[in-house]
């Protein structure tokens, strides 16, 4: 199989059995041509290429059928609305600078709040300065994680509104929010284990999902603390081999530790950083990956992430929204997962 992917698409590695940590088989399904035809979801006209166009064009007399990726993509879009019985957590880790965490972050949370209707927190729990409210869509305020810290204890409590949270968040429009590291020059506080809970048993109380960025120090309190209520794990790289190794090395790390449930439930995302990645190490990354993950899904090229400023999903080439969203749906798959255990 060639692993490089083409034209951009996503390319992802083969189903492999889907395993509670119990052993127990879950019910979850693969995404197929076939979900896309049943009595619920009759099949829709091509909306892409040249037969979508067509169909534009004639106005409703031409009715060409989808392709199969297009059939794949509308089931995948339909597996996102997934309902869960409690908030989720999915954490995204890799102790090495340069894995693409924040991009993979912030677009794991826009394509989740896009597409499910909002519910949806991306938080910057990086133990010094992160740069997720950087790379993020600038709001009127400059409130981070430390100043809602401050005043946790007032949304602990039962008559705190989500009204009342927002003037410590940046709403993005792809229907999700940023919560922001602390970026003032010369500030010491740290987040600790304590904090972090507290933090986080308030932000369930307000969300379905909360993707929580982090920084490169595994030993740091906040660090241990977001894996520990992870449901699913997202580990970026991108094609370099000093990336993928230290994400193998967190992994080993983690069934060392007593969580290799969480390690057998991940999702690998491989981004390009270059628009032609060295198809031969990029094959070699996914195939290290592939045995150890539940899933390994690539990310194609983009100048709008590769540049380094603000990232709008809607900015984004369309066949980088849809390899995203073909991610997501396999983030959700391991949720469903988690939720079942």
């Amino acid at each position: 199989m060639d692993a490089q992917p083409a034209a951009g698409l996503a390319w992802q590695a083969p189903s492999q059995p889907l395993t509670a940590p119990d052993g127990a088989r879950p019910n979850i399904p693969v995404a197929t041509a076939d979900d896309a035809q049943t009595p619920q979801h009759p099949t829709k006209p091509a909306e892409w290429g040249w037969r979508g166009r067509a169909n534009r064009i004639s106005g409703g007399t031409l009715t060409l059928p989808a392709t199969k990726e297009e059939l794949v993509h509308q089931a995948a879009r339909r597996r996102l609305l997934r309902p869960f019985s409690r908030t989720m957590s999915i954490v995204v880790a890799n102790p090495k600078g340069g894995a693409a965490k924040t991009p993979t972050a912030l677009l794991a949370a826009a394509s989740l709040g896009f597409y499910r209707g909002g519910y949806t927190l991306a938080w910057d729990n990086n133990e010094t300065r992160g740069t997720l409210g950087m790379r993020a869509e600038s709001a009127p305020h400059q409130q981070t994680v430390i100043d809602l810290l401050h005043n946790i204890d007032e949304f602990l409590a039962a008559t705190a509104s989500v009204g009342q949270l927002s003037a410590y968040l940046r709403p993005q429009s792809a229907r999700f929010d940023v919560l922001a590291s602390d970026d003032a020059a010369g500030s010491m506080e740290i987040i600790d284990d304590l904090a972090f809970r507290r933090l986080w048993t308030a932000l369930c109380r307000f969300y379905r999902l909360i993707v929580i960025d982090t920084g490169n120090n595994i030993r740091a309190a906040n660090w241990q603390s977001a894996t520990a209520v992870a449901d699913c794990l997202i580990v970026p790289t991108t094609v370099q081999r000093d990336v993928a190794d230290s994400g193998l090395w967190m992994l080993d790390h983690l069934i060392r530790t007593n969580r290799s449930d969480l390690v057998e439930n991940a999702v690998a995302i491989v981004s390009c950083a270059d628009p032609k990645p060295d198809p031969q190490l990029l094959n070699d990354i996914i195939e290290r990956y592939r045995p150890v993950v539940r899933d390994v899904v690539v990310i194609p090229f983009d100048r709008l992430i590769r540049s380094g400023g603000r990232i709008e999903l809607d900015a984004l080439d369309i066949q980088t929204r849809r390899a995203w969203l073909m991610a997501c749906s396999s983030i959700i798959d391991s949720l469903a997962i988690r939720d079942q255990a």
